[in-house]
């Protein structure tokens, strides 16, 4: 009997988490121990979208690793204590890589940081859970939709970044040359 009255209020403990105001600090504790900071709504003088650069990081949000770039948007669990349109710091950067250079944090690496804007706050395609046990007239059907947050990423910073080289000239399209084309045909 003192077991199910425990197990029932570690219920209610669980249930009153739900509602419960947080203070500041314990928003950012939280965030912070599943791997991002919120810095507050997006502005418009904010350039969200910034020239395509060769570099990407594997970030883990949670318990889920993404390897992401400059503009890529990922989907992740739901995300606490952030609105729609606001600026993220994920701060858990397992590796960094450009075309010149690979860094690999052990676990993480300290002074790497990527970028990232709340685009919407979704709900995901519906899993029915379904149990029988045959002859026995038992059957249970659930359904669960976990909540999802996208993520737009914007930068990406602690790895130097190459330069695109542009020298003025357009880029020519590839033209072959008619007369090897007709010679191959014959």
């Amino acid at each position: 009997m003192e077991e199910a009255s425990d197990v029932e209020a570690e219920n209610d403990n669980a249930a009153s988490d739900l509602g419960r105001d947080y203070s500041p600090e314990e928003k950012e504790a939280e965030a912070a121990a599943i791997g991002y900071k919120v810095l507050g709504p997006l502005q418009r003088s904010d350039r969200v979208f910034k020239d395509y650069e060769p570099v990407f990081a594997v970030v883990q949000i949670g318990s889920h690793q993404f390897k992401v770039s400059n503009g890529d948007s990922i989907f992740t669990e739901r995300l606490k204590f952030c609105e729609v349109n606001d600026k993220l710091i994920l701060n858990k950067v397992l590796l960094l890589g450009s075309p010149t250079q690979t860094i690999i944090g052990r676990p993480i690496l300290p002074d790497a940081a990527v970028h990232a804007v709340v685009e919407e706050h979704a709900l995901d395609a519906k899993v029915i859970i379904f149990k029988k046990k045959r002859r026995k007239n038992y059957r249970r059907t659930k359904g669960h939709r976990q909540e999802l947050t996208k993520l737009r990423i914007t930068d990406i910073q602690g790895i130097e970044k190459q330069e695109i080289k542009t020298d003025g000239k357009p880029l020519k399209a590839a033209v072959k040359n008619p007369e090897k084309i007709a010679a191959a045909a014959v």
